[in-house]
């Protein structure tokens, strides 16, 4: 029914009531001539697209129905029929036709977001209704066409990808969804999908000549100015977005076999991890074709310094500052190539600071080669010690490791002076054995050799300079042995020169104490001990003109006949039997009371013993500290001068 509120017939039918004329005896309706002729022009008219917008999908529209307002449905009913025969039969040319236009797409950027495309078909004008032309083309484009041509473009738009090394770095092979206009899907096709797989095939097709490219790429490649870069960094450089980080998971994942092809990412991650590897490769190669070149140019490098120049650093210095022109830092270089070169610098700078020290040792050494070979010599030069300042000038200040350079210098200087100073010592220790040995028993004669030693025994006769504590032993063990055979000489001399055996035969001595008490001596031990202090103790009998016999003690300086103290020797019985002799008539010192306190000074030590004939030479001097001596092994001070 027409808009219209009464239409032809029921007009025709109501007026022939009226007019009491039968309903039956109605003529036929005639056709507007305009209606003849455009359904004549839509029928002659091509079949195409445009045709049949033109022509309202083949039905009289709203539109020029709208210039003819007296026309009814019943009038051209018989032309709409017609027409939309014509439109029916032409469904399958008009779907060709559609197929042809997208077809004719020719990227994405043209063909726009997909959605929208099929609407121009269904769009219709007010009183209008759609044609199942319509509804079967509009269904063809979105459910077939539309999904074929995004699918088509998604694969040509892969299959187009310039995938080439030197444009890898700036290739972009994410899935367009921004251009499709869905992240998936358009209608039923899996146009996400489509675009995956055949993103997969390209790059399966570009790997081997991006492979061959990399390949060729290092092949000729050359060293330059710059440090070397790790093979990670030089790939990273070289792939840009397309160089994989380490990912152990997704690695596995990936190298399943029985994964399926995924989305766009998976196809790029595995072609990324397949060239990164095959980068990886060539770059490790590419360095360690390098290797030989960086090993000669650093033993020309290091060859080429001269030992006798500079400071000495140490080799790990020395090797940081020579290898740092083709390495910044080692880490992330494969060992089988930084391992020999370390090593090969190691080697060379170790030989070239053995040959800077020993030429520096050497010129250390000299100047105790030079020195005289004496106990003067070795006092006067330091003990044949170089010292800390000496050695460390070798060094660099600035060096972490400069105390390598020490020990070096430390271990060089050394091999080269402890034979210098060993020939030192040994002819301190002869000299010193030899003055003994030239002098005399006596004090007066050991007072050279005496005075040399004085320092290394304790004596303050001079200083010595500092260090030299194993020399400084070594003599002082030589005069101390010296002096013990200097005693036993005394002894062995004193014991022949006392005459004991004629005189005393085994008697022993028995000295009275200011207390009374009775002290028995050995005269043996009497005289070895006083010998050791540098006097003789010798016994002597005379027989007077009347065959009186006399026994006398005489005590005198080592070697000398003056000055002496005299004592006399009264024969005398032991309480258990057996005869002794007592000291007597002793000649009394300042400060000494009696014989017995002058007997256990005699016997206490040299400065005893010097003491002694102090007070005797000289009375003013007096010997306090010996004044309470008990017996032979009592101790005694030295004297204080007034």
């Amino acid at each position: 029914m027409s808009r219209h509120v009464l239409s032809r017939p029921m007009f025709a039918v109501a007026i022939l009531a009226l007019g009491g004329i039968p309903a039956f005896a109605a003529s036929p309706p005639t056709i507007p001539d305009w209606v003849e002729a455009y359904t004549r022009e839509a029928l002659a008219a091509p079949v195409t697209l445009d045709n049949a917008q033109r022509y309202r999908w083949y039905q009289i529209g709203a539109a020029i129905r709208a210039q003819h307002p007296m026309v009814y449905d019943i009038d051209i009913r018989p032309m709409q029929e017609q027409l939309r025969r014509h439109g029916n039969a032409a469904v399958g040319d008009l779907k060709q036709r559609l197929d042809e236009r997208f077809a004719a797409i020719r990227s994405l950027e043209e063909a726009g977001p997909f959605l929208g495309r099929c609407d121009w078909i269904m769009a219709r004008e007010r009183g209008e209704g759609a044609t199942q032309l319509q509804i079967d083309l509009d269904a063809h484009c979105r459910e077939r066409a539309l999904p074929a041509l995004y699918v088509r473009l998604v694969r040509e738009r892969a299959e187009a990808l310039d995938v080439r090394l030197a444009t890898l770095r700036r290739l972009d092979v994410g899935y367009p969804g921004h251009l499709v206009g869905s992240p998936g899907f358009v209608g039923r096709a899996d146009v996400a999908g489509a675009y995956a797989r055949a993103l997969e095939d390209r790059l399966t097709a570009a790997q081997p000549q991006v492979i061959a490219d990399l390949t060729e790429g290092f092949r000729t490649r050359t060293i330059g100015d710059d440090p070397l870069q790790t093979d990670v960094a030089q790939c990273r450089d070289l792939l840009g977005p397309w160089f994989p980080q380490r990912d152990p998971v997704r690695d596995m994942m990936l190298s399943d076999p029985l994964r399926s092809a995924g989305a766009g990412t998976e196809a790029a991650l595995r072609f990324g991890q397949a060239v990164g590897s095959a980068c990886r490769r060539e770059a490790k190669a590419w360095l360690m074709r390098q290797q030989p070149g960086i090993d000669a140019a650093v033993r020309a490098s290091i060859t080429a310094l001269d030992p006798k120049q500079g400071p000495i650093l140490a080799v790990g210095t020395r090797c940081s500052g020579v290898l740092g022109r083709w390495f910044t830092a080692f880490d992330g270089f494969d060992l089988t190539l930084t391992g020999p070169l370390h090593q090969t610098c190691r080697e060379q700078a170790q030989g070239l600071n053995e040959r800077a020290v020993d030429i520096r040792a050497q010129a250390l050494a000299a100047r105790f080669a030079a020195a005289p070979k004496t106990l003067d010599g070795l006092e006067r030069n330091g003990w044949f010690a170089v010292s800390a300042d000496e050695l460390q000038a070798a060094h660099d200040p600035r060096d972490p490791e400069r105390g390598e350079v020490d020990a070096l210098m430390q271990a060089r200087t050394e091999a080269l002076v402890q034979p210098l100073r060993e020939a030192a010592r040994e002819a301190a220790l002869t000299e010193i054995r030899d003055l003994f040995e030239r002098a005399g028993l006596g004090d007066a004669e050991l007072q050279p050799a005496r005075r040399i030693c004085s320092p290394y025994v304790g004596g303050t006769t001079r200083t010595l300079p500092p260090g030299g504590a194993d020399l400084r032993k070594a003599i002082s063990d030589a005069c101390r042995e010296q002096e013990n055979r200097v005693a036993v000489r005394r002894a062995e001399a004193a014991v022949a020169a006392a005459e004991i055996e004629p005189v005393l035969g085994e008697v022993r001595l028995v000295l009275s104490a200011p207390d009374g008490r009775l002290t028995y001596a050995d005269p043996r031990a009497v005289v070895i001990a006083a010998a050791g202090n540098g006097l003789q103790i010798s016994f002597r009998r005379t027989t007077s003109w009347f065959f009186w016999t006399t026994e006398t003690l005489r005590v005198t300086p080592f070697g000398r006949d003056n000055p002496a103290l005299v004592g006399h020797l009264v024969a005398d019985t032991h309480p258990a039997g057996g005869q002794v002799r007592r000291v007597t008539g002793l000649q009394v010192l300042p400060g000494l009371d009696g014989p017995f306190a002058t007997l256990a000074c005699l016997t206490q030590g040299p400065e005893a013993a010097q003491a002694l004939w102090l007070a005797w030479a000289w009375p003013e001097w007096r010997v306090s500290s010996c004044s309470t001596c008990r017996g032979p092994a009592s101790s005694c001070s030295r004297p204080r001068a007034p």
